[in-house]
């Protein structure tokens, strides 16, 4: 089996990686001109690297007819939210106009007698504005920021394919999902990396924003795993994949200062304006039950389990950068 996997340089592209060379699969990792890839290619060594522009859509079809693989894992684009309300007009371009163009190119391997098939991570921000909580895929988005409002775009334009021309295409509407591999960019791993520093005497404090913001956050592998079986189904259909439970992130710094011996942080964190973002919601919550019955999906790490995972692998890093995290 041949795997192509865009933005496989990130968190769950490397899980992924992972995943697919121990079991013996060929994996194609695409990403964007100039991505350092010396992690990835520790994590899956037999991996073949091709640079490819995600804006660029007469290169991404040329990519996926070149390579004919049997599964697409759609994992690029721009993920911020931030970085989306900066730049919309680019976001759509890539979140949308990549998804397109792999479309394009699975037509193409289609009408050569190849089956190749899709799952395009998606988010659970398509839910941004909604007034109602736990969500499933039946439920209308309701997408605010330029980020969820692609990425709703995204999962019509793949349930329209596989409805009116019958490619397998599908859409993981995927809530927060964390590992020691998450970027450094994220939340949770600020404050992962930032604990370790600070109980071994290299930082001072953590700064942060909102510290009571609320979200469904899950285990990074279990989420890849939902996506690999939702490609091995018998037949294409978009998949939640939450935990279903919302924690505060108070909660998950508790949990992080836990797992080196500190238990009153108060005064380790501080709350900025800086770091504040100027809307957001607590009600993005999951309801997985039909991955559950269909899929046979199941998340098997908890909360806790999942921030002391984290800030053991960074206080790791700290003695040895080149360490490895094989948690999974």
């Amino acid at each position: 089996m041949r795997a192509l996997i865009t933005g496989v340089a990130g968190q769950d592209g490397t899980i992924l990686s992972t995943m697919l060379e121990r079991d013996g699969h060929e994996v194609i990792g695409m990403i964007k001109p100039g991505t350092d890839t010396h992690t990835l290619t520790r994590y899956a060594p037999g991996i073949t690297i091709i640079e490819c522009d995600l804006a660029d859509a007469d290169a991404m079809t040329a990519a996926v007819v070149e390579t004919a693989p049997d599964q697409i894992y759609n994992f690029g684009g721009i993920s911020s939210i931030v970085e989306s309300i900066n730049n919309p007009e680019m976001t759509r371009a890539v979140n949308v106009g990549s998804v397109e163009a792999i479309i394009e190119g699975m037509r193409v391997l289609t009408q050569a007698g190849k089956a190749p098939r899709l799952v395009a991570a998606a988010s659970g921000t398509i839910f941004e504005g909604v007034d109602r909580s736990p969500q499933t895929e039946a439920m209308e988005p309701a997408p605010k920021s330029p980020y969820a409002q692609s990425k709703a775009e995204v999962i019509a334009m793949l349930r329209s394919v596989r409805e009116q021309e019958g490619l397998f295409a599908t859409s993981a509407i995927l809530y927060n999902h964390e590992s020691p591999l998450r970027g450094e960019g994220f939340v949770t791993r600020k404050i992962s990396m930032a604990v370790a520093k600070i109980a071994a005497g290299q930082q001072k404090v953590l700064e942060l924003g909102d510290i009571e913001v609320a979200r469904d956050w899950g285990w990074a592998p279990d989420y890849v795993n939902g996506m690999r079986l939702m490609l091995q189904a018998e037949s294409p259909a978009d998949y939640v994949l939450a935990t279903g439970i919302s924690h505060r992130l108070s909660y998950f710094i508790s949990k992080a200062f836990g797992a080196v011996g500190i238990t009153d942080w108060s005064d380790l964190v501080v709350s900025t304006a800086d770091n504040q973002r100027k809307a957001d919601t607590n009600l993005l919550v999951g309801d997985s039950r039909s991955a559950y019955i269909n899929l046979g999906w199941r998340h098997t790490v908890d909360f806790d389990s999942m921030a002391a995972a984290m800030v053991a692998y960074d206080v790791e890093l700290l003695v040895d950068p080149e360490a490895l995290w094989l948690g999974f």
